[in-house]
């Protein structure tokens, strides 16, 4: 095609020189050499010009072409620095990441070493709180206790030394429900022991004895434990779910485990849309200042915290409040039966003012529920609504439940 496009103008320009040559010769009377050079002068001109139109051509679409380039390579240059920013904002970002991961796995694997320690060895119990001997008026109270019956505290004792070794401490979780709907809103977690036959020891058998010998810390350290499992089992599945799970006084007064408990939660501060932290009544006034800090530190870090076995209802809401307590619990009995600075009828508008929500718990009849009810109480706990059941066993998380 190019070398078409070449013949034709060789053959314009030749016949315009040919004619031009003809009329210099015809018209003015120039000699034929004469009008001859004329005419190849003037192909010779034209060619030229051609040329020069040509190139002048092809530099305007080379210089837009570089222009295009030059724009691309501004282009590339400028998506380049976007994803190299974009890079080591992401390399930050998993450093970062990997950074509080490793603290996490840290402070698990310390609280972890700590309760292992108590576990090893049955050692804990006799770390020097109580000497066995003293336990004779452990069990059930008012019920005389001879020296023979010294074998049975032993017994018990050893059980729940072997239940922690062995593994045989379960978690088990009772509903808090909504009323009067009576659908399942928050869990509380309890610990059930069973001895080497399976045998379940309920706490009211153990607790006195494990409160005694200094065994309880590790216990509720290993409720705490596995309350956290079922929680990152459950995953992202009803969001709105808390976990009500008990820390004991001894567990406050633990100089080893305590701190690495609040640098574990401080590093794991997503379980704090998840648990909530019980306390009784007499360990909320008998804190100290340094567990009070302690757990103001995670109170400001969005952990809440919940006060239970409530002996009276002579408490201030706005000093619970301050302390980031949002849950107190007070027993279906003296809730009916009143008595304190705070009438049962005013309790729940009280709290509420304070943002702390009201549980009764101990309910265990239906003409228990009909007069609670009559007070506005939106939550309850109790055998009634169920009883405690194996986290293993889905239907103690109410799976199928609104």
């Amino acid at each position: 095609m190019h070398l078409v496009s070449q013949a034709l103008w060789l053959l314009s320009f030749g016949l315009l020189s040919g004619i031009a040559a003809f009329l210099l010769h015809a018209a003015l009377g120039l000699a034929p050499e004469i009008a001859g050079l004329a005419g190849v002068i003037l192909f010779l001109v034209l060619w030229m010009a051609r040329a020069q139109l040509l190139r002048r051509r092809e530099r305007r679409e080379i210089d837009h072409r570089l222009m295009a380039l030059y724009e691309d390579y501004q282009s590339a240059l400028s998506q380049y620095e976007d994803l190299r920013a974009q890079f080591h904002d992401l390399r930050s970002e998993l450093a970062g990441a990997d950074r509080r991961r490793n603290g996490e796995l840290i402070s698990e694997i310390r609280i972890l070493q700590t309760l292992l320690t108590q576990v090893a060895g049955g050692t804990a119990a006799t770390r020097g709180r109580k000497d066995l001997r003293s336990l004779a008026g452990a069990g059930d109270e008012g019920a005389p206790h001879a020296a023979a019956e010294r074998p049975d505290e032993r017994e018990i004792l050893s059980i729940i030394q072997n239940a922690l070794q062995d593994n045989r401490v379960d978690l088990y979780l009772q509903p808090i429900v909504r009323l009067p709907s009576r659908r399942p809103a928050f869990y509380e977690a309890y610990s059930r022991v069973r001895d080497a036959s399976g045998t379940i020891v309920f706490p009211r058998e153990y607790l006195p004895l494990a409160e005694a010998s200094g065994l309880v810390g590790t216990l509720d350290n290993l409720l705490l434990f596995r309350c956290i499992q079922v929680i990152r089992r459950l995953g992202p599945r009803r969001p709105d779910v808390r976990f009500f799970c008990n820390i004991s006084a001894a567990s406050l007064a633990d100089q080893d485990f305590f701190p690495q408990f609040i640098d574990f939660m401080v590093n794991n501060l997503e379980l704090a849309d998840r648990l909530v932290f019980e306390f009784s009544q007499a360990s909320v006034r008998d804190q100290s200042p340094e567990v009070e800090r302690s757990l103001a530190l995670l109170g400001r870090r969005g952990f809440r915290f919940s006060m239970d076995h409530v002996t009276d209802l002579h408490f201030d809401p706005a000093s619970l409040a301050a302390r980031h307590f949002q849950v107190v619990k007070v027993s279906a009995d003296l809730f009916l039966a009143g008595g304190g600075h705070i009438a049962s009828e005013d309790l729940q508008e009280v709290l509420a003012r304070h943002g702390i929500a009201l549980v009764i718990e101990k309910i265990e009849s239906e003409p228990q529920v009909i007069d609670i009810l009559d007070y506005g109480v939106e939550y309850g706990q109790g055998f009634l609504f169920g009883e405690p059941r194996p986290s293993r066993d889905e239907a103690a998380l109410g799976e199928g439940h609104d």
